[in-house]
């Protein structure tokens, strides 16, 4: 192994590398082309004067893909809200601002398509019946396509502060309409199901963080792009049904078919 272990994520774990570089090593399970594909689009966000580290070189080692990637340090917005919670109001706008800068750039042609991804997720999402996922996907289909950049997986852990704000793991990335992609970020913000045996107090104290930090954020990105909230909402039904096909807690998983279902229910009176 290159060197020590400093970072550890659910498809990747991160090790020193040499000057200057770390290596984001995957994991077995993650095929070639997903790690190819976020060489790519780092790459093309890095050229387009975004503030991402570097991608230097794609590596293989005992049969795992890995990336080398500029060393750039720092702590996790995330991080920097759980420690210095008075100050939500200004994390929440750079957070926003980010975002912001992202979407005005064009996505680049090879990058796979936002919608058709959502509507093969939408088509394989557990937890709701074919009529549901029909009137879902008829939501998915009355929205535009979009052309621009966008992550995919955008909230505070992926944005690092060291010195200025760097914007990581693209894995994501891909061509689409900025909306759905701050949908997807509004569902991450304010949805998540605490561990079993978190104390009442401080499910309250998260849950209004969370919500406070949703709402700081949505406010200042509608700001800045001058989109409307009913622009953003209309994509939050096929985001939160794609997301049900994802790794995440079943008490989650059970928040958002909730919310699905609300959101048909108020769409037939």
């Amino acid at each position: 192994m290159d060197g020590k272990r400093i970072g550890v994520g659910r498809t990747a774990e991160v090790f020193e590398h040499g000057d200057g570089t770390i290596l984001k090593l995957y994991r077995e399970e993650i095929d070639s082309y997903q790690v190819e594909r976020e060489y790519l689009v780092s790459r093309y966000a890095h050229e387009q004067g975004l503030q991402t580290p570097q991608p230097l070189e794609l590596v293989d080692r005992s049969e795992r893909k890995g990336i080398v990637f500029e060393r750039v340090g720092g702590a996790s917005l995330l991080k920097l809200i759980g420690d210095k919670p008075l100050q939500l109001g200004a994390y929440a706008a750079q957070l926003a601002g980010l975002h912001y800068s992202l979407h005005r750039l064009q996505g680049p042609d090879p990058l796979a398509r936002q919608k058709e991804q959502l509507e093969k997720s939408i088509i394989a999402a557990p937890m709701l019946t074919m009529e549901e996922k029909s009137a879902v996907l008829e939501q998915l289909a009355r929205l535009p396509a979009g052309d621009r950049l966008c992550h995919g997986d955008y909230h505070p852990d992926n944005v690092l502060i060291s010195g200025k704000p760097w914007i990581i793991d693209w894995m994501t990335g891909i061509t689409g309409d900025p909306n759905a992609d701050v949908a997807r970020t509004v569902l991450l913000l304010s949805m998540g199901a605490m561990p079993p045996g978190t104390p009442f107090i401080r499910k309250i104290i998260t849950s209004f963080f969370r919500q406070r930090l949703t709402k700081l954020y949505i406010k200042e990105y509608l700001k800045l792009s001058g989109q409307s909230y009913a622009a953003v909402n209309a994509w939050i039904l096929p985001v939160a049904a794609a997301r049900l096909l994802e790794g995440v807690p079943l008490g989650e998983k059970e928040q958002l078919a909730r919310e699905i279902r609300r959101r048909l229910r108020a769409r037939r009176k």
